[in-house]
Parts: structure tokens; C-alpha cells; sequence
């Protein structure tokens, strides 16, 4: 099977609630490379292509999520199983040596995928000299998550030299597939066993406001989606301080870092009350763990900063909300939403607009290939989805990574301001636990204060709305009537007003794909990331007419000076 060409499809499950989100963001966002999970590999000494290449295959055919598609099934995402084939590993010389290697890397990211057609999984070696090699991994992110990278790169290196030889392989059976944990979950929350979960994050998130994070630059009509970032580290004695101080105990160093970064946020933001994502590796039963497929959960951990606290007992609140939410880790973030009810906008992830990514630092566990040097190659970010993401790894007490922020919005200078102010809220709360929040150090806060009005707030450019038709709920233009018609079948309800929003009345992620799809059918095009954020049919039908008319002045226009 080379990279464009397919075997034959085996049979369809529905998709996991994690692939459906990626589906939707895919289909709000087509056209980039935002999903996308990277790994690379350098690999010094005398390498056989072909043994690669057949280890790669039967990694492949090990794991039917990497040989999966994901296509709209009705009013459904389905994942589709492909027959196992022979995987195709091209060759691209680069001859710049590493940098080169890591700047094609990026090029190379920056592919989109096709989640109807596939590959979702798509892996080039770059051969740098006769013994020197990067082998580049790219798996869209509905069929990976960072714990499968690893487990795709262990099981390649296993595999390579019993491919070399001729030799049986040392991988045991996988007990189960990534498709089996999607219908398990699905069965667990259609019988009401996550009810409790879900319920406990619907009153946790009641009420939540957008994390509303001071731009530097105007919001664009078109986000590039690429980031800049500055490094971040915290020594091991300032850490395990803060760790030992803590009211109460039990404090882990992800908590430290969780209340550090919510602190730099707040004082940034202006706001006390916030929201920061909290991937987790989604994998409940030890089954699991061999697998690859999309399993990394997101709790949204909501923090309270009111009342000007002590870093001491803003660090007892965060571990006491962590603790809760990992008991209550099975709930699918989509649920989460769902339950939640918080404000949509077009273009923005719901519920947590930044995210902070902790991981142990561990061995990756790479079986040993004879004469060959085997070393992890790190990759940059090249997008980011997110207004701000900080990484980090865990390191003992010690605390080391980036900051990332979204480059639509910010500057590099900001960027090495969040991180500045990370290491110094740590720093300053390690000497003196007990320093209330606006005591401490924050420099991002502080050139946001000296700048006066200068940075521009999220308020300020967001879209403005399209002018409305005149008329009171009733729909006035054929657009509007069908929309009506759409939304009273598919939100099963019988009354539709123009001015009703639409998660208000019931609406859903996937019931807006429905409307979508049917509006389509009968010759009206909606713009999907519209329909996913909060809406009326006034406001969608006004929008589309309006992108309508810009769309004819400009062809007119191109018309005119051809």
C-alpha cells in the first residue's frame, strides 16, 4: 500500500467521541495541518530500507486505527477499517545535515490530511548521508495521542531487526483495538454509568466565562495558526518547596506548575476566575496501554483566584480540584461541553482557550537495533490551535519546557514574558508561600499595566456582526424559512423563532453537521465554524448573505480588470 493508494475496507464502527471532535474541528478548519502528531527518530549506522519498511507494515497491521478513515456516515462520524497492506516508506535526501532535516520536517507537517480518503498515518525517512538517517512519523491526532507515538516508535524499532532477519517477532498479541474502547465508552455512557461524572462537571463549569487573554495584534479574518514560544524552567528546589509547604500535602508537581501558570493567566488577563485544559492519558485499564489510537482526555480544571489569595492556599485549592477531576477522568471532553452549556464563538475551542501539558520524563523504551545509534529528534511547534499552551516535563522536582502562544496574536516579546513570569511566580512563592497573588512577580502583567491601552483586547476585533434584515422572529427570507424548517426537525421541537440561539434550544456539535449537510443539499451553504459557535438563523443567514456578496464584488472585480 503506497501513500496515496488503499486496500479494501473491512467494516465501519462509530467513531470514538474524541475522533467526532477532531472530525468537526477538521471539517471548521479545513485546509491546515493543525492536528497533526509528529515524531522523529535519528537513526546512525548501516540501515536497511526494506527491513524498515516491513517493520512499518506490521506496525500498521497490528494496529487498525492506523489504517482507519473517518467519513460522515448519516448523522454520524464511522470509522472505517482498511485491510492490512504493504506500507510504502520513501527515501528524500537531505543533504543540509539535522537542521535540514528538522526544517523539512516542518514542510512536511504542514500537509493536510484527508480523513475520508487517508493515509492518517504518514512516515518518510530522510536520509542525510549512507549511515545517517531521520525517520519522520506524521499520525492525525483522531488516530494518536503522544502516549501512541511512543508505542508506534517502540514497537518499529522491535520489529526491525526480526524484518531484517527473517526471524518471528517478539510482540505479543494486542488484546484489544482503539475501535473496541470507542464502543465500550460509548455503551458506558448510554447506560448512565458516567452520570455522576457528568454531572459533578456540569456544576463545576456552570457559568464559565472565555478566558479573554490581552492580544498584542488584531485578530485575523484567516489565522495562520503558527505560534512562537520561549523556554521555561524551574530548578528542582524551588518545586519541591513549594511541594512540601503546601496546606494539607499530597501536592504533585503538576499541581505547582498548574497553580504557577493560572496565577500568570489571571494577572495577565485581568480575570479571577478561569479555565486551564488538563490533557490526561485516557487509557483507565492496563489493556490499553499498548495501543495507538486517540485515548488523551482534556479536564477542564476551573481555578478561582478571587479574593487575593495566598499562592500556599491557591496551590491547596488546585490540588483539591486535580484530585477531583481525575476521579472523574472517564467523562469524553465533547460531554463535558455539552453539559456545560458555555458560550461558542466561531473559531474558538469551547470551555478552555489554553492548555497546560505536564508530562513525566521517562525512557522512551526503544528496543536496541545492532550498529545502529538510535536518538529522539526534537521538533518545534509549527502550529497551535490554542491562544497559549505551556509543555512541560517533569524531572524529578524539576520543571522544564516552553510557552506557546498563538502568533495571529502575539509577539515573541510576550511570549518570553509568560515564561519570565512563570519562573518568577515560582521563584517568589517558593521563598514566601504565604505572598497573596497580587504580591507576586509578573512581568507579562507588568508591561501590560505600562503599555496603558496600547494592546488591543479580544473585544475589540472581534468580527463585527453583519447587518440584520429587519422583522421580528418570524422568518422573512427563504433562507430563513428553511433553516426553520431544518431546525424543527432536527432539534425535534416545534416552535423556531429567527432570534432563538441554537445550543439553547437543544443543539449539539453533530446536530449542527445535520443542518449543514441538509441546508446543502437544497443548495444553501453554511459555513460550518459559524454553525459551531453560539448562532441564530437571523445571524447565520445575514452572515452567509453577506460572505455571498463579498464573494460576487470580488469575482466581479477579478472579472473587470481580466
Amino acid at each position: 500500500m503506497t501513500q496515496t493508494e488503499m486496500s479494501e475496507e473491512l467494516f465501519s464502527l462509530p467513531a470514538s467521541f474524541g475522533q467526532k471532535r477532531m472530525w468537526l474541528l477538521e471539517q471548521a478548519g479545513s485546509g491546515t495541518a493543525l492536528y497533526a502528531m509528529r515524531a522523529a527518530l535519528r537513526l546512525r549506522g548501516p540501515l536497511d530500507h526494506g527491513a524498515l519498511e516491513r517493520a512499518l507494515t506490521e506496525v500498521v497491521a497490528r494496529h487498525e486505527v492506523l489504517r482507519s478513515v473517518l467519513r460522515l456516515d448519516g448523522n454520524d462520524i464511522a470509522q472505517v477499517v482498511r485491510a492490512p497492506g504493504p506500507v510504502a516508506l520513501p527515501v528524500v535526501d537531505v543533504p543540509g545535515g539535522p537542521d535540514a532535516a528538522v526544517a523539512l520536517a516542518a514542510e512536511l507537517s504542514r500537509e493536510p490530511f484527508d480523513l475520508a480518503a487517508g493515509p492518517l498515518l504518514r512516515c518518510t525517512l530522510l536520509r542525510l548521508a549512507d549511515e545517517d538517517h531521520v525517520l519522520l512519523a506524521l499520525v492525525h491526532h483522531s488516530v494518536c495521542d503522544g502516549m501512541s507515538l511512543g508505542v508506534l516508535l517502540r514497537e518499529l524499532t522491535a520489529l526491525y531487526e526480526p524484518c531484517l532477519h527473517g526471524t518471528p517477532h517478539p510482540l505479543e498479541e494486542l488484546p484489544l483495538q482503539y475501535a473496541d474502547y470507542a464502543v465500550w465508552l460509548r455503551e458506558q455512557v448510554a447506560s448512565g454509568a458516567l452520570e455522576e461524572q457528568l454531572a459533578y462537571w456540569g456544576e463545576r463549569l456552570a457559568g464559565v466565562r472565555e478566558l479573554r487573554l490581552p492580544a498584542d495584534l488584531p485578530r485575523p479574518a484567516v489565522r495562520a495558526w503558527s505560534a512562537v514560544s520561549a523556554p521555561v524552567k524551574a530548578a528542582a528546589p524551588v518545586v519541591r518547596q513549594l511541594r512540601l509547604t503546601a496546606p494539607g500535602g499530597g501536592v504533585t508537581a503538576s499541581m505547582v506548575a498548574l497553580a504557577a501558570y493560572a496565577v500568570v493567566l489571571s494577572r495577565w488577563s485581568g480575570q479571577s476566575d478561569l479555565v486551564v485544559g488538563l490533557p490526561v492519558a485516557g487509557r483507565p485499564e492496563v489493556d490499553l496501554e499498548p495501543l495507538v489510537g486517540f485515548f488523551v482526555n482534556t479536564l477542564p480544571i476551573r481555578v478561582d483566584l478571587s479574593g487575593d489569595p495566598s499562592f500556599g492556599e491557591l496551590l491547596a485549592q488546585v490540588r483539591d480540584r486535580c484530585v477531583e477531576a481525575y476521579s472523574r477522568a472517564d467523562v469524553p471532553f465533547e460531554l463535558m461541553v455539552e453539559r456545560a452549556h458555555p458560550d461558542r464563538r466561531a473559531g474558538r475551542l469551547p470551555l478552555a482557550q489554553t492548555l497546560l501539558n505536564v508530562q513525566q520524563s521517562v525512557p522512551l523504551g526503544l528496543a536496541a537495533i545492532t550498529g545502529v545509534t538510535l536518538e529522539p529528534v526534537e521538533l518545534p511547534d509549527t502550529a497551535l490551535q490554542f491562544d497559549a499552551v505551556a509543555d512541560l516535563v517533569e524531572q524529578g522536582d524539576a520543571v522544564t519546557g516552553h510557552v506557546s502562544l498563538s502568533a495571529d496574536l502575539f509577539t515573541a516579546e510576550t511570549a518570553a514574558l509568560v515564561a519570565r513570569s512563570l519562573s518568577a511566580v515560582l521563584r517568589a512563592a517558593s521563598a514566601a508561600p504565604g505572598t497573596v497573588l497580587s504580591a507576586l512577580p509578573c512581568p507579562v502583567a507588568d508591561a501590560r499595566a505600562a503599555a496603558g491601552g496600547a494592546q488591543v483586547s479580544d473585544e475589540a476585533y472581534e468580527e463585527a456582526p453583519a447587518a440584520l434584515p429587519a422583522g421580528g422572529g418570524k422568518p422573512q427570507t427563504p433562507g430563513e424559512h428553511l433553516l426553520v424548517a431544518l431546525w424543527r426537525e432536527v432539534l425535534e421541537v416545534s416552535e423556531v423563532g429567527v432570534h432563538d440561539e441554537f445550543y439553547a434550544l437543544g443543539g449539539n456539535s453533530m446536530r449542527a453537521v445535520r443542518i449543514v449537510t441538509a441546508a446543502r443539499e437544497q443548495g444553501l451553504e453554511l459555513p460550518l465554524d459559524r454553525m459551531l459557535g453560539q448562532h441564530t438563523i437571523r445571524e447565520v443567514i445575514a452572515h452567509t448573505e453577506a460572505a455571498t456578496a463579498a464573494g460576487q464584488r470580488t469575482t466581479t472585480a477579478a472579472a473587470a480588470a481580466a
